[in-house]
């Protein structure tokens, strides 16, 4: 009895271990997942915006209407535009992989209208997009090589992923 006793001590710290490194793995990685897919939302959001825009602005022939409607658009896509019921603009998010912050912030494209005009907000969201890039590309680049911020790689082999994202 004592040995079965001792074999479920045993055998219960290691469940509960195991179930504990699982959630925090999942944990994790969702969170990177998140991040990832937010950046990718805001930037089919800005792209469409971007074409909004750049209609409004080419099509000399539009007439109020037209503009308004366009305009209404662009709003619609912004306000509308969220990740998991978040919204995404007027928001800062970030994820750590290894030891390095990834951070973007973004604000309505539309608040800086009155002072920089719409030649403004196209050069903030190309900024932002490109910036949106950077940032996928630098994970990307980190998933698919085990490589760290200190330029350390990691073998996909043997090394232990429980640390990657946090």
């Amino acid at each position: 009895m004592d040995g079965l006793n001792t074999l479920k001590k045993h055998l219960g710290e290691v469940k509960e271990m195991s179930r504990f490194e699982a959630k925090r793995i999942c944990s994790q990685i969702n969170d990177a997942n998140d991040f990832i897919g937010a950046l990718q939302v805001l930037d089919l959001t800005l792209k469409k915006v971007s074409q909004n825009i750049n209609q409004r602005l080419e099509l000399n022939h539009l007439d109020d209407i037209q503009k308004r409607t366009l305009d209404a658009n662009v709003a619609s896509l912004i306000q509308n535009c969220s990740f998991m019921s978040v919204t995404l603009f007027g928001n800062i998010f970030n994820v750590y992989a290894g030891e390095q912050l990834f951070e973007f912030e973004i604000t309505n494209p539309l608040l800086m209208l009155e002072n920089n005009g719409y030649e403004g907000i196209l050069s903030y969201i190309e900024d932002k997009r490109d910036e949106i890039k950077t940032i996928l590309a630098q994970l990307a680049s980190i998933i698919a090589t085990g490589s760290i911020g200190n330029n350390t790689i990691y073998n996909t082999q043997t090394t232990d992923f429980k640390n990657l994202f946090r």
